[in-house]
């Protein structure tokens, strides 16, 4: 199998904290007087400002990468319409009854999962032009080839289904290994579709169904001309001019997806809205609104004709906001940005107002797991206890944040069917108890290898096993040694001790960066239970290189930084962390921690032969002495599972595991503010709901 996809809470908000935002019933809406004075009308447009600019980059935002941006995406979230499958306001996958007329989901005698879909007929692009089941599936074939590649795609859209490797290997000729069929795409009929995710690799899975999530495309956008889409009855292919070549050898169309990539107006779209205007130099985008559009998957179309977007500057966005240059401001976090966004509301006298919601995600303490003192549980437990997690939150997020013990977001449909029984850990703090599990975990001597003393040592030390004393531990060593004394591992005997020492580095310029060095870097706190932490900073890209160990990212070949401050965060309900935790070395890369549980190690999931035998929660919690480890709890979640109640069951142990063992620390999980001008009726948002979806059930109050 691959992975495709990648609280106790302890609220800091003090009673009232949001009353600031006024009594939203006695003041009235923008454009009217509360008197009898006949109302203004209000133009039938919205400007949406973004801190990030827009690149024009709206057919397919990232190419297949991961560095898509968030304003291209939003616009992108707008013109593309009539998905098989969408997510709603709680994040989750849904079928789209708009678009598609029946689904089915099958195992074939091979045990794939083949999933059919219909859609309805009647459905049209911007322009008129009828939407059919060949637009849906041009995309997974033109983004499966080297064509692609050629033109920067990854080229593995299709990869999860069946008969991607020959399909794939297609170059226009016959070749071993090739073909030009793409056996697990099937174009059935005029408007129906299927495709066959591959076993065992794919499937069985918990999420299995949204492999069927996918949205139609203009032929002309993704084929350019004299391409089309057929099935002769072993699978779908393109035809021959996809793949024509240049007197260089060099694929032809692989210029034209370059170009159509950024061509906004040629091609019709499918959403609500399309592109009427896209200034490249002030980078505004405007959108009008589609009137072929018949509406996402709960049938909602658009009321608002026109939206705008632009960029805006951070330093003045309340001022753009306050004088009309936008209409929205979004994601307005942090204490005092918070308060002066809620204090221009509270002052508007009804002309502006404010959602808010908790983040679905939280910046966090990430440590490595698998090298010097981090790599044991009982350091990360102890930076847990010994930083004070909800003083540092409510300093950060100025009062309008919360503390998480885990991974999750309390809008989880799955953490509220569990929150009333699961068990965690509250690392609230306390010196003693960080002193204690650090005592617990064998950090006892100084660096004689004679046991350690308070008042007297200063640094504690752990003597190294025989499996613990690996090159890179043994030649660990401290770095951003400012007071001129470095720490590093001894050898006392036969024996090798490491001092408890954190090499951290945090990026900067960054507000959390600082405010972490306040408190871990040479403090009372810290230098109390035998720790040292130092720090070294720069910029993101060394961040990243250091923790996924790319030489091209500044990484110097042995790792050294054993914790990073950064954050997290989920766009949606679909929560699947298998292979993060895998004990094989194939599988590396998928673990920012690089934590191998000890449980896993005793109970794998796989067995030695490679193979899973399915048990229910109850059974190998029976079989493993009660300990599962992190590996095979979060394999078993996606891949056991066959119903809510069992997946619910195997998260909550997988957050209580996670809980125990630390591989972040989660700092603030904060609020954030989306403050809107109040013609703008029924806009609400959510952590899984930004105001791209929100627009579209949206009216604009008193519209000429």
């Amino acid at each position: 199998m691959k992975k495709t996809l990648a609280l106790l809470l302890a609220v800091l908000m003090i009673v009232g904290v949001f009353a600031g935002c006024g009594d939203k019933a006695s003041k009235p809406a923008d454009g009217t007087t509360g008197t009898d004075t006949p109302a203004v009308k209000n133009e039938n447009k919205v400007i949406v400002g973004s801190t990030t600019d827009l690149a024009g980059d709206f057919r397919w935002p990232g190419f297949g990468g991961s560095s898509a941006g968030a304003a291209d995406q939003d616009v992108n979230g707008l013109i593309v319409g009539y998905a098989t499958m969408e997510t709603n306001q709680g994040g989750a996958y849904v079928w789209n009854d708009t678009a598609v007329k029946a689904h089915s989901e099958t195992e074939d005698e091979n045990g794939n999962l083949v999933i059919t879909i219909e859609i309805n007929p009647g459905l049209k692009f911007s322009d008129g032009s009828e939407i059919k089941a060949a637009n849906y599936i041009a995309s997974i074939l033109a983004f499966s080839t080297n064509v692609s590649v050629q033109a920067g795609h990854t080229g593995r859209s299709g990869q999860a289904f069946v008969g991607f490797d020959s399909f794939n290997a297609y170059n226009g000729e016959e070749a071993e290994g090739a073909t030009k069929e793409f056996a697990g795409i099937r174009l059935l009929d005029e408007y129906t579709f299927s495709m066959t995710v591959k076993a065992p690799d794919y499937y069985p899975y918990y999420f299995a169904n949204t492999y069927g999530a996918v949205s139609p495309e203009a032929l002309g956008l993704v084929l350019g001309e004299g391409v089309e889409v057929k099935d002769d009855g072993n699978g779908a292919y393109l035809t021959e001019a996809w793949y024509e070549k240049d007197a260089e050898g060099a694929f032809v169309k692989a210029a034209h997806l370059k170009a159509a990539r950024y061509d906004w107006n040629t091609y019709p779209v499918s959403g609500p809205y399309y592109v009427s205007d896209w200034d490249d130099s002030t980078k505004i985008a405007t959108l009008t609104i589609n009137p072929e559009f018949t509406g996402n998957f709960e049938g909602q179309k658009p009321s608002i004709k026109t939206i705008v977007y632009t960029k805006i500057v951070q330093e003045t966005q309340l001022d753009q906001f306050k004088t009309g240059q936008i209409d929205i401001l979004s994601g307005v976090t942090g204490g005092d940005d918070t308060k002066a966004a809620l204090a221009v509301v509270d002052e508007s006298n009804g002309k502006f107002d404010e959602v808010h919601y908790q983040r679905a995600g939280y910046g966090k303490l990430q440590f490595e797991c698998d090298f010097g003192p981090t790599m044991f549980a009982s350091v990360r437990k102890a930076v847990a206890y010994v930083l004070n997690t909800s003083e540092f939150a409510e300093a950060f997020t100025g009062g309008y944040g919360t503390v998480v013990y885990g991974p999750y977001s309390p809008d989880f449909d799955m953490w509220v069917a569990v929150e009333d029984e699961i068990n965690l850990i509250d690392y609230s703090f306390s010196v003693e108890n960080a002193k204690q599990a650090l005592i617990d975990g064998g950090w006892i001597y100084n660096e004689t290898g004679a046991e350690f003393v308070e008042g007297t040592d200063t640094v504690r030390y752990k003597k190294l096993t025989a499996e613990e004393a690996t090159d890179v531990n043994i030649a660990y060593a401290s770095v951003a040694n400012t007071d001129g004394k470095e720490y590093k591992t001894v050898k006392v005997g036969d024996d090798y001790y490491m001092p408890c020492v954190i090499n951290w580095f945090g990026t900067t310029p960054n507000d959390v960066t600082d405010m972490l060095g306040a408190r871990l870097v040479g403090t009372e706190n810290v230098a109390a239970i035998g720790m040292v932490v130092r720090s070294t900073t720069g910029d993101f890209d060394k961040l990243l290189g250091e923790i996924y160990r790319e030489t091209s990212y500044g990484y110097g070949g042995t790792p050294t930084f054993g914790m990073f401050n950064l954050a997290t965060g989920w766009n949606s309900a679909v929560y699947d962390y298998a292979y993060n935790w895998s004990l094989d070395p194939i599988y590396f890369g998928y673990s920012a921690n690089k934590l191998f549980d000890e449980y896993d190690v005793a109970f794998p999931y796989y067995a030695a032969d490679g193979t899973h035998t399915k048990m229910s929660y109850e059974d190998a919690m029976a079989a493993s002495g009660n300990k599962l480890g992190m590996d095979y709890l979060s394999m078993a979640m996606v891949y056991d599972a066959a119903n809510v109640d069992e997946y619910n069951q195997w998260w909550k142990a997988y957050i209580e595991r996670w809980n125990d063992l630390m591989p972040d620390i989660p700092l603030y999980s904060n609020y954030y503010f989306d403050v809107y001008n109040a013609k703008i009726e029924n806009f609400q948002t959510s952590p899984f709901w930004g105001p791209t979806d929100a627009l579209l059930y949206c009216t604009i109050a008193n519209a000429e």
